[in-house]
């Protein structure tokens, strides 16, 4: 694996892909822009061609082609390799079961995979052909709010009310039944075995996308029955893709390829339920909105969007079901360190009715969004049988029971005893009794809030200031191989016990060091000199303070001691020259 990733690093260029997202600017040997993963007016993120590798002096942000790739698009570390294997023309080969990224890269998995994209491609286009010709349906969609360019944009379509209508077209353009299935598009039949049929029918389709806007699944909303169909019944509003060898519903969000940069640039994420929500949020200038496909938010989808921020806005369904998914919902994000924030619609509104009324009200009620243990406080006295509103024992049982594991959930005591006070004073109870129930209560089990070894969660150990002499060994250190002369002479003034430990100290630090030397100058050897003065003239204050303490507790070698400070100072005024 090590070498093909080298080998992708050699045919893929680090000012390439930095280059796609930012604009670069020529410094000296290297390249400079303003930050893409936070604000700033005077850039100060660098690129280094020579070493493959980027440093914001801003964010500390730092790393590899890789570790970009994965930071922009809020991806993996194997679905980076995928897609820069692909844009480098290398093929990952698998070396054991273990192996994740190479395994889902083998000739065969890869051809497989880039069939499925074309079946879902083609249904796409069929869907988006369709209702081209559907004028009720578009009619229904300017209804919902929907613009015609919101429709071209999303790619919008509609399944035909019929039972092979896709399957025929899919077959005349030489896919097999397998992929058609395997898809998530064909269903096989039980009664006449080898033959398959539609699985959406008489339904609007949201095509749903990967971080790379490639078409992995589908949402299909009800729109009419095929015609003659037998069933009476009722059925469902929507229907989603099953799950497929491109689409895991527990790791895939709505929107999120079109989000991830507005959410990335404006620190927020709001978080709706449907597709409707989900369109006109983006129609009506909310680009940081992704919504859930068919599944409950889960700690995948929390640990993608905590790449690119820890502001949640949830604008869930205000019915029961949704107040009881977005509890829980919150509680995981607060134990993950989310700030998260709830805004407050009208009885039996969503983000879609606020946006095709309104399009400034939903903006209104996203930006004065209530945190969410204030909402659900006052939410949750309307989950009370009518009549009992007033109840103010059954109020105090309800928060006990599902508001103050929000509170227990929150990583920070501080944070704690505020929302403390705020409970307390909402159920004129003393805060010591807030303060002991949400003792008895622990944040969310441990394995539904654990980070992986590789997940952005993991909190960083802060690091030490390097004072001046660390500073200027540091930039000599890791700029000149040990071979060269240059980090010879560091050797002799520091020696090898104390070069190594500073080595151990400054690692994390390594490539801020780099990229600061290469700052000073294009003239190394002159750098490099000026340095190593820099590291001389500290180690002898040192020296200096070692001998006068000396010398102020050992009056016998006074002579030896005033003749080595002596040569000391001398030294010292020889460099100030």
């Amino acid at each position: 694996m090590d070498s093909q990733v080298e080998e992708i690093k050699s045919k893929v260029t680090i000012h390439e892909v930095v280059g796609g997202y930012v604009q670069l600017q020529r410094a000296g040997r290297n390249f400079r822009a303003r930050c893409p993963f936070h604000r700033e007016r005077t850039p100060s993120f660098m690129v280094s061609p020579e070493r493959g590798t980027y440093m914001c002096f801003g964010c500390s942000e730092h790393g590899d082609i890789f570790s970009f790739v994965q930071k922009i698009e809020g991806i993996d570390f194997p679905t980076a390799l995928r897609q820069l294997a692909e844009r480098a023309g290398v093929v990952l080969v698998s070396r054991g079961s273990r192996d994740y990224a190479a395994s889902r890269n083998t000739p065969e998995v890869k051809e497989k995979e880039e069939r499925l994209r074309d079946v879902c491609e083609a249904a796409t286009a069929f869907f988006e052909s369709t209702l081209a010709g559907r004028k009720d349906v578009q009619d229904y969609l300017t209804t919902r709010g929907v613009s015609a360019e919101t429709i071209k944009t999303w790619r919008l379509g509609y399944a035909p009310a019929s039972w092979e209508e896709l399957c025929k077209h899919l077959l005349s353009n030489g896919f097999s039944k397998d992929d058609i299935v395997e898809a998530g598009f064909g269903v096989k039949s039980e009664r006449k075995p080898g033959e398959v049929f539609d699985r959406f029918r008489g339904r609007i389709m949201f095509p749903i996308f990967d971080a790379s806007s490639k078409v992995i699944a589908v949402s299909g909303r009800f729109f009419e029955k095929v015609l003659g169909a037998k069933d009476d019944s009722e059925p469902a509003k929507y229907v989603n893709s099953p799950e497929t060898p491109l689409f895991k519903k527990s790791r895939v969000l709505y929107g999120y390829d079109r989000a991830k940069n507005a959410i990335r640039k404006l620190d927020c994420i709001l978080l709706v339920e449907g597709q409707f929500d989900l369109i006109l949020c983006h129609q009506s200038g909310l680009p940081f909105t992704v919504a859930l496909s068919g599944t409950a938010l889960t700690h995948e989808h929390l640990s993608l969007l905590s790449r690119l921020s820890k502001r949640l806005v949830l604008a869930l369904d205000a019915d029961a079901a949704g107040l009881r998914s977005g509890i829980k919902s919150a509680a995981m994000a607060l134990a993950l360190g989310f700030d998260v924030k709830v805004p407050t619609f009208l009885a039996g509104q969503d983000p879609a009715d606020l946006a095709r009324e309104n399009p400034e009200l939903l903006k209104a009620a996203v930006r004065t969004s209530k945190t969410a243990i204030e909402f659900f406080l006052d939410a949750v006295r309307g989950t009370l049988p009518a009549g009992r509103q007033g109840d103010e024992r059954a109020y105090k049982k309800i928060v006990e029971t599902q508001i103050l594991p929000l509170v227990a959930a929150l990583p920070s005591k501080i944070e704690q005893e505020h929302f403390v006070r705020i409970v307390a004073e909402r159920l004129r109870v003393p805060e010591d009794a807030i303060r002991a129930e949400v003792a008895k209560r622990p944040a969310l089990p441990a394995d539904d809030v654990a980070a992986t070894k590789d997940s952005p969660l993991q909190e960083v150990a802060p690091t030490q200031t390097p004072s001046q002499l660390e500073r200027a060994a540091g930039l000599v250190l890791f700029h000149f191989p040990k071979t060269h002369h240059t980090h010879e002479r560091l050797v002799v003034l520091l020696g090898d016990t104390r070069l190594q430990a500073l080595q151990e100290k400054l690692a994390p630090d390594a490539e801020r060091l780099r990229f600061e030397f290469e700052s000073l100058g294009d003239d190394e050897a002159l750098t490099g000199e000026a340095l190593l003065e820099a590291v001389e003239r500290a180690v002898i204050e040192e020296e200096i303070l070692t001998v006068r303490d000396a010398l102020r507790g050992d009056a016998g070698v006074s002579s030896e001691l005033t003749q080595k400070l002596s040569l000391l100072k001398r030294r010292e005024q020889e460099l100030r020259k």
